[in-house]
């Protein structure tokens, strides 16, 4: 990313520079040319001035008396004119403007380029009754196919008494001045290229000089959120990088404060919740025994007192369980919780959670369907805790299932892992709600009227448990669909987690939907038998 950042900046800056350097080079170019050919106009201008001042005298001076010695009058101020111009006049022609007889031929001394003096140009000499001189800039082409360097035509008028008046016109080029424009030119556009060129090795130098301290602070950030607290920036730099690294290293040491702070709250938290917990097992337990006392003797008490008495065990049973399951979350937290693994039947446990149920269920008038293999399914884990987890999950079916259809309770198994499905057609729960399921003391509807009187630690300690044997508690549920929740245990916790694609079944994508299927797996053969519990 920082790489490919010094490469935007550095071409963006070269594209820059070519772009002003390319605008540079135009307007340059347009000056110096215009500037240029005034130079060389007003250059071919006044050496044709001159030399009319010399042909005009020449003419003026000579005495000839024939037609024959007119033309060679003529002739020769042409040749004069050709030889002692400047260096880039290119032909002289001159036209007599008199019909009469004493005519002169018209004198070319270079009838290659004759034809570019135009009929405009020649009807302007000629209709010029004071001596001015012409201009027309011209392009000295040989043929249509080849484009000629540029050059001009000069014309005026030279007073020949004898003949007439003369038309005087010279062609001039500007070859030379072209190939020297053209020298500039290269010349600009190699400045343009070197120019970008290092303004890009600039550049690229600059945000690498940048970019590489704020790589450091982005590294430093990422060991910082993995974990290592202790992170910093070395501060080399005193501008605004320097000021950074500074922030930087000062807000990991803030954060640092800050996480140790909670950390030590939430370590006084679980504490205070252990030691809370432990010293009410004491009391809970008396007040349990005299529960129990109360309750044996109720038939002699009044119907007040007798229903006092149920209300006072059924409340005292509920503190109890939330002690217990607040003892177990403290152990959780503090790292003490341990497996007691056994080679077990799992159907075995699955039996005793629903039989712990039943009660409950029977009160509600909820059916309990446990679908079965007919075969043993030894796998080592501990007993208690199996159960524990199976009698959240229906506890948590019971207060949200539907009264017409019942609760499911399957295994399937694999020689990887088993997967005790346990599913219910209720009210179901909406994403947002699933995603707080696990959560400690939340509950899908805190308003509704719970038979099993729950402390909302069920499902979070059923989750720890299935964790601590390596495997996994995954629930889909829909409203109106009910609730699926699977349980998943490896066949041996030592073994550590079983991955998805050896698994015997799982939720296909987010619906309500499963990959695999029930029962024992061997070679595609399922043996199955079916149970009820009211």
């Amino acid at each position: 990313m920082h790489s490919s950042l010094r490469a935007r900046t550095a071409a963006f800056a070269v594209l820059l520079a070519l772009v002003v350097a390319v605008v540079f080079t135009v307007v340059s170019m347009m000056l110096v040319r215009n500037t240029l050919l005034d130079q060389v106009s007003n250059q071919a201008r006044s050496d044709f001035s001159n030399q009319v001042v010399q042909a005009q005298y020449s003419l003026e001076s000579a005495d000839a008396s024939e037609n024959e010695r007119y033309q060679q009058l003529v002739a020769s101020v042409a040749s004069s004119m050709q030889q002692d111009g400047a260096a880039n006049l290119v032909g002289v022609y001159l036209w007599s403007r008199s019909t009469s007889g004493n005519a002169i031929v018209p004198i070319s001394t270079e009838p290659t380029f004759a034809p570019l003096i135009s009929d405009e140009m020649r009807s302007s000499v000629a209709g010029s009754t004071d001596g001015s001189v012409f201009y027309q800039p011209v392009s000295l082409t040989v043929d249509a196919d080849t484009a000629g360097p540029p050059g001009a035509v000069l014309g005026t008028i030279l007073e020949f008494g004898p003949v007439g008046d003369l038309e005087l016109f010279a062609l001039f080029s500007f070859a030379t001045q072209q190939e020297s424009l053209g020298r500039i030119q290269l010349n600009l556009a190699f400045v343009c290229l070197a120019l970008s060129a290092v303004m890009g090795v600039l550049v690229w130098m600059v945000m690498h000089s940048i970019v590489r301290p704020i790589k450091r602070v982005a590294a430093t950030a990422e060991t910082l959120a993995s974990g290592d607290l202790d992170a910093r920036v070395v501060e080399d730099r005193r501008d605004e990088i320097g000021t950074l690294q500074h922030s930087f290293n000062e807000m990991a040491s803030s954060l640092k404060q800050k996480i140790d702070e909670l950390e030590d709250i939430g370590v006084r938290q679980r504490q205070f919740v252990s030691d809370v917990s432990h010293e009410l097992r004491t009391p809970i337990t008396t007040m349990r025994m005299a529960c129990d006392l109360l309750d044996t003797r109720r038939d002699g008490f009044d119907p007040p007192t007798r229903r006092t008495v149920e209300l006072l065990s059924d409340q005292v049973g509920r503190f109890q369980t939330m002690l217990i399951d607040l003892l177990e979350i403290s152990r959780y937290d503090a790292g003490y919780a341990s497996l007691d693994l056994v080679d077990t039947d799992v159907r075995e446990p699955i039996g005793m959670a629903v039989e712990q149920v039943a009660e409950i269920a029977a009160a509600k008038q909820v059916t309990i369907s446990m679908v079965l293999p007919n075969v043993a399914v030894i796998v080592r884990l501990d007993s208690r805790r199996v159960i524990r987890i199976v009698r959240n999950l229906l506890n948590n079916a019971i207060d949200f299932s539907s009264d017409d259809r019942p609760i499911e309770v399957r295994l399937a198994a694999n020689r990887h892992a088993v997967v005790i499905s346990v599913r219910d057609y209720g009210v179901g729960m909406t994403d947002e709600q699933v995603g707080h399921v696990f959560d400690r003391f939340w509950r899908a509807d805190p308003s509704r009227s719970r038979l099993t009187g729950g402390s909302g630690l069920g499902l979070s300690i059923a989750l720890s448990d299935a964790w601590l044997h390596n495997g996994d508690l995954r629930v889909r549920s829909r409203p109106g669909e009910g609730t699926w929740f699977l349980l998943i245990l490896p066949r041996d916790p030592k073994d550590g987690p079983v991955p998805d694609a050896d698994l015997p079944m799982d939720f296909a994508g987010d619906g309500m939907r499963t990959v695999g299927g029930f029962g024992v797996s061997d070679n595609g053969m399922f043996e199955l038998m079916r149970q009820e519990a009211r």
